[in-house]
């Protein structure tokens, strides 16, 4: 038996997955990340479906929209356990993620299956789902040393950004490439979550590391970084515009920002790169290391009419 919208106590049911996820990443809040969710869960105002049998609660799916991407819908799938799950379940839950992204026209993303097995996996590549996989790489820049840059180019700090101008640059740079899925097709969710990221959304944006560079009055690229910690910093965006590349830029505004953080007397930093992105060679050719930090994995689906 399957259940839309059937009250029930929330927190009970995703306790384990929020234990999961808490053992899995301890420098992140994810019951805090949980707690608004399992709320508008608890209230009916997320739908949501579960899959009984015999009395029995086997498992779980929930649906809800993006804060800051109009383009696609997110959802949050779940088992009690691996031996529970098979086709016909799965067939019960996907059947109604995809009808209700269809319907809404929107792209289908999600995580990892909770309790997931071989049989998911292979089910969610029937359907034509995408796997993105994305990992962190960490620089050590007690072990860094300063490299000298020849190259001269037009920086511009952030205090005068015209967010709109940096939004439309960052997104031709990534969208012909295997990133394209982090961007939202809708240009006013671009500009929103560029509002975001400068609002402090990924930590404190550092201004000495954030900077531009034009061409012709025109951005070419770009480098964001914020701060994790009092010794730590985050590289959450580095882009070249398809026009400008295989001119050096790319190394400019990485090695100038690596200066300026050893500089700053910041010990680590960190990024994440898709592990089909061939940036991930030119990242190690600099020295940055994958650590031990758990992959990011993410499902999606294209709308497709």
């Amino acid at each position: 038996m399957k259940l839309d919208n059937y009250r029930l106590n929330w927190d009970v049911i995703l306790k384990k997955e929020i234990d999961f996820l808490s053992k899995k990443y301890p420098d992140i809040d994810i019951k805090g990340s949980y707690a608004s969710v399992i709320k508008l869960l608890n209230e009916n105002k997320i739908m949501s479906r579960i899959i009984l049998r015999k009395n029995e609660f086997i498992g779980y799916a929930y649906i809800m929209d993006s804060t800051d991407k109009s383009d696609r819908l997110y959802a949050d799938i779940g088992f009690i356990s691996k031996r529970k799950i098979n086709e016909e379940r799965l067939r019960e839950l996907f059947d109604w993620l995809i009808g209700r992204a269809r319907e809404e026209k929107k792209k289908l993303m999600l995580n990892p299956i909770f309790n997931g097995n071989e049989t998911s996996e292979k089910y969610l590549l029937k359907l034509g789902f995408k796997t993105i996989v994305r990992k962190r790489m960490v620089l050590d820049l007690n072990e860094y040393q300063y490299k000298k840059i020849d190259e001269q180019y037009n920086i511009s700090g952030i205090g005068d950004l015209n967010m709109d101008l940096y939004s439309d640059a960052e997104y031709e740079a990534f969208k012909y490439t295997s990133d394209k899925f982090l961007f939202s097709d809708r240009r006013e969710d671009r500009i929103k979550t560029v509002k975001n990221l400068f609002n402090g959304e990924y930590g404190e944006i550092i201004r000495e590391i954030s900077f531009i560079l034009k061409s012709k009055g025109r951005i070419s690229g770009g480098v964001v970084t914020s701060r994790l910690g009092f010794d730590r910093a985050f590289i959450v965006s580095i882009f070249v515009k398809r026009a400008y590349r295989k001119m050096g830029i790319g190394k400019y505004l990485l090695l100038t920002a690596l200066n300026r953080l050893k500089a700053l007397s910041y010990h680590y930093v960190f990024l994440w790169v898709n592990a089909e992105n061939f940036a991930r060679d030119f990242y190690s050719h600099y020295g940055f290391k994958y650590d031990n930090y758990p992959d990011e994995v993410i499902y999606y689906l294209p709308y497709s009419k």
